[in-house]
């Protein structure tokens, strides 16, 4: 029975493509990040369930399927119509699915499985309330567990949580967080030393920027060292010119031997 829907469909849609090449995109699919929804979610796409039907179509004329849609039968009597719960696409056309995305049975988008860079493995989750992005989770070093959560309020980020100490447990335990204003630019950091789930220091990048070129060579050490992957704002000490410290060195120096170099040897010591 199953065979013979992937093959009608595929005869519908005027695919002169074999049953092997239908298999190639539903059989090979990327490794999932393990969630709490991720199972019930990804049962979206079994269209062998009751009530359930699929087509898939070939977007690059090259013989392959590399979109799959599935679709799920609601209601009762006239009102009786079909509704997409699940779209499956293989964006480079390797016969691999790259992106998963989960409709509940009204067609609202719950979530969306994103495998970014190819490599069968999913490294974002997107979350859907109301159609909008709520929250996206990132995988950024490939162990196939959540590191990184990004928030969205009003159709932007506002907050992002990281977990950059490495532990054993599969949860997430956020150590890193940032927040952002309307611009998108970071404004405030914390970080916790001790990973007990609580900030122990709280940074406000609009008060530390101004204040860190005025500190004295021996105040670096009161700054802490920021972690991987954070802005480098802060550190970058715009208004810390170095040519103003040595403004006796440029007008009386005697190592001017002109019959040496004729001034390439001292370009910007005279000047």
């Amino acid at each position: 029975m199953k065979r013979w829907m992937s093959m009608a469909a595929l005869v519908a849609l005027g695919c002169s493509s074999t049953s092997t090449n239908a298999r190639r995109l539903v059989l090979r699919s990327a490794t999932g990040l393990q969630t709490t929804t991720a199972r019930e979610d990804r049962s979206r796409c079994d269209a062998t369930r009751p009530g359930r039907s699929s087509s898939e179509y070939d977007t690059n004329s090259d013989g392959m399927p590399d979109v799959r849609k599935v679709f799920q039968t609601v209601g009762e009597a006239s009102e009786v119509h079909s509704v997409l719960v699940c779209r499956e696409v293989d964006l480079n056309h390797d016969g691999s699915k790259d992106v998963f995305r989960f409709y509940n049975d009204e067609g609202r988008t719950l979530r969306e499985e994103e495998d970014r860079d190819f490599d069968g493995r999913i490294d974002v989750i997107t979350y859907f309330e109301g159609g909008d992005v709520v929250r996206r989770e990132f995988d950024t070093n490939s162990d196939g567990m959540v590191d990184m959560r990004l928030y969205f309020r009003d159709h932007r980020a506002f907050r992002a949580e990281r977990e950059l100490q490495a532990d054993s447990s599969p949860d997430f335990h956020a150590d890193y967080w940032e927040f952002y204003d309307t611009h998108g630019n970071v404004v405030r950091i914390g970080w916790d030393y001790d990973h007990d789930g609580r900030a122990d220091r709280w940074d406000r990048i609009d008060r530390l920027a101004p204040q860190r070129p005025q500190a004295n060579a021996s105040q670096p050490s009161s700054q802490p060292a920021p972690p991987p992957g954070m802005p480098a704002a802060p550190t970058a000490a715009p208004t810390t010119p170095t040519t103003p410290a040595t403004p006796a060195a440029a007008t009386p120096t005697p190592a001017t031997p002109t019959p040496a170099t004729p001034a390439a040897a001292t370009p910007s010591a005279t000047q």
